[in-house]
């Protein structure tokens, strides 16, 4: 009940209790004055005691209910909010849970990443020590080369010679390698890297520029040997014009090309072409691949040469086959003709044994003409045609 509607009730409530006042003033007016007053101020006072308590009542009533639908009405409201603050908080519980462990993996990672920065440290100045003795550092370039070697798949093939001397005995290439049609591609590693090496090791930017500037001139210097060797010569024509400078680090290269940008052309003048360990494996693995297709093509003619051969066998396997067939026939028309004199001239006396009660006479084993198809080989039936069997 609305407020409007107590209020209209409370005042017929009122209304009400003065029209019994008068009716009781009416019925009793014999009564004194102070005894009327008395009972209508009792009278008016019960009845605004029921009628408030009435109102009252409803008011809370009322207002119990609209609070309630208010109140469901917020929860339905704020529900999803609810439920999602929930989602929320549990992510943020699950964040929480996966920074720690992220934190803690990312600490032990960063350990370990010292840890191996360390070790590195420590092999690259064992490294730096060992590869200035020019044995050690031939030795390490060598086992860079077959490294490489067995990456580009061509150790098992043997399709590369170490320390091969050449007819000229002064050249000594690190590695050549042999390409389809006798052809071979000489290798050369020993690159001079004390300079660079010193570079690495420098305390000042100044020293370490001066290192670098003698690094790249030390590798233009052998440039020009290489070229001056012309190894392809001591090969007579089995080798392309150019040798291949194996430069086993690439910083040694990029290095050098910065400090000396025209390098690269000036190694190509010379017929020289700068390898680090990823372009000689490029270049290994292509001659792995012209090696593969040598052999598919000498598979391919060993194929047919065997396939021909085979045709040949078989012509002559059929034409036995086909006087072996002759043969046969002849000799089913042989069996055919004596099992018909057979019947012709013995059989008229066993059957008359067999009427005189002979005995074994029943037993006799008589021999049984046979047909005299002898199949014969035939090519394929084109489609519709029928074959042999009539199918």
């Amino acid at each position: 009940m609305t407020l409007p509607a107590l209020i209209i009730a409370g005042a017929v409530a009122v209304a009400a209790a003065s029209a019994i006042i008068v009716f009781l003033v009416l019925r009793q007016s014999a009564r004194t004055t102070a005894e009327i007053q008395q009972e209508m101020r009792d009278a008016f006072a019960a009845l605004s005691r029921d009628a408030l308590r009435d109102t009252n009542a409803s008011l809370l009533q009322t207002a119990d209910h609209a609070l309630r639908a208010r109140q469901e009405a917020i929860d339905e409201l704020i529900k999803p909010v609810r439920e999602t603050l929930d989602k929320v908080q549990q992510q943020v519980v699950r964040a929480d849970r996966d920074r720690e462990g992220s934190f803690r993996a990312v600490k032990e990672q960063l350990a370990s990443l010292a840890q191996a920065q360390e070790l590195l440290r420590q092999s690259a100045d064992g490294l730096s020590r060992s590869l200035r003795s020019p044995n050690t550092r031939g030795k390490w370039g060598e086992i860079q080369l077959k490294r490489i070697v067995e990456l580009a798949g061509m150790l098992e093939r043997c399709d590369f010679e170490l320390q091969e001397s050449t007819p000229d005995t002064r050249l000594r290439p690190d590695l050549t390698v042999r390409l389809p049609g006798n052809t071979r591609i000489v290798v050369d590693s020993k690159v001079p890297i004390d300079a660079y090496l010193r570079a690495v090791e420098a305390a000042t930017e100044e020293h370490r520029n001066r290192h670098l500037d003698e690094h790249a001139a030390m590798v233009r210097a052998h440039v020009k040997t290489l070229g001056n060797k012309r190894y392809w010569d001591q090969f007579e024509g089995h080798s392309p014009e150019f040798v291949v400078m194996f430069l086993p680090l690439e910083p040694l290269m990029s290095a050098a090309f910065e400090r000396d940008p025209e390098l690269l052309e000036f190694a190509a003048r010379e017929n020289v072409v700068i390898a680090t360990p990823m372009t000689l494996l490029a270049l290994l693995r292509a001659v792995a691949f012209g090696w593969q297709q040598q052999d598919i093509a000498r598979n391919a003619e060993e194929i047919r040469d065997a396939g021909q051969e085979l045709c040949d066998r078989l012509v002559k396997m059929l034409a036995h086959f086909d006087d072996a067939g002759a043969h046969l026939g002849g000799a089913v028309d042989s069996f055919n003709k004596a099992v018909g004199s057979f019947d012709r001239r013995v059989m008229p006396s066993v059957r008359r044994f067999q009427e005189l009660k002979v005995p074994q006479a029943d037993q006799l084993a008589l021999p049984v003409e046979r047909p005299a198809i002898v199949r014969s080989f035939k090519a394929p039936a084109l489609p519709g045609e029928p074959d042999d069997d009539g199918t």
